[in-house]
């Protein structure tokens, strides 16, 4: 287990508490230890300056260089387990809200279902992923929510989907702790809503800075791929994807581009 350090004085809102670690293998593990060793609190926020075994959606490298924000947020959750899902639309809409508020000549979108993508305002170039989410059950009644944000390096291309920037390629030198309470600030509401009201405020609020939202799309599957328009988010997330003539396509899970996207990896 790795040793606590201290980090600089973060206003977290009341209903967080904060573990910051130095180095450790992932903050996500480090949070089922935390669990198991009956150690887990609701909103307990665990940060590491690195992560020598960081990962993202489908078992991915997730690169975790000092400068970037590393978190894990064990979030207690006593509905069904379809539900879970849900979150990681809440929380990149925060993250996006965050990142806009520090950087205004910045612009944040939510690209389905849960990564962060931006661009400078007044670029008119595809948007770069600057974020990435890992949501996890864990035990009984317990949710891990993972969160990799590129504050000061982005990974190189050669590890990445799509191409990627990190926000001091933006002009921000502020590092990783204001990023790490904007987000709580602006997370906290949206779980409360989520809580009380379902998927419907979380909904709202991903949909006004969706990308891509009326164009063409592309979804990579497993083992194929398809093509069509991106005309909704369903009421229980899932990407509708119309392909016209082939009619309309529900998405639970896959990866998206947008044109002016490369095709992957």
């Amino acid at each position: 287990m790795s040793a606590v350090v201290p980090v600089p004085p973060v206003a977290l809102p009341a209903s967080f508490t904060r573990l910051a670690l130095d180095a450790i293998d992932s903050t996500n593990d480090e949070a089922r230890r935390r669990l198991d060793a009956g150690e887990g609190r609701d909103l307990l926020a665990i940060t590491a300056v690195r992560q020598t075994a960081g990962r993202g959606r489908r078992g991915r490298v997730w690169v975790s260089p000092p400068g970037n924000l590393h978190l894990s947020l064990l979030i207690r959750h006593d509905g069904p387990p379809g539900q879970a899902a849900e979150l990681g639309f809440a929380a990149v809409a925060a993250l996006a809200e965050a990142v806009e508020t520090l950087l205004p000549g910045l612009e944040a979108r939510c690209k389905w279902p849960n990564d962060l993508m931006v661009r400078g305002r007044g670029e008119s170039g595809p948007f770069a992923k600057a974020a990435g989410m890992l949501l996890e059950t864990s035990g009984s009644g317990w949710l891990v929510l993972g969160i990799g944000v590129d504050v000061a390096a982005a990974p190189p291309p050669e590890v990445v989907l799509q191409p990627a920037r990190a926000l001091a390629d933006f002009g921000w030198d502020g590092g990783p702790e204001p990023v790490l309470a904007g987000f709580c600030a602006a997370f906290a509401p949206l779980l409360a809503a989520w809580r009380a009201d379902g998927f419907a405020p979380v909904r709202t609020a991903w949909l006004a800075r969706a990308l891509g939202l009326g164009g063409p799309a592309r979804v990579q599957l497993e083992s194929s791929t398809l093509t069509g328009r991106f005309v909704a988010l369903d009421p229980d997330g899932a990407l509708v994807l119309d392909q016209g003539p082939t009619g309309v396509t529900r998405i639970r899970a896959g990866d998206v581009f947008f044109p002016g996207m490369p095709p992957g990896l």
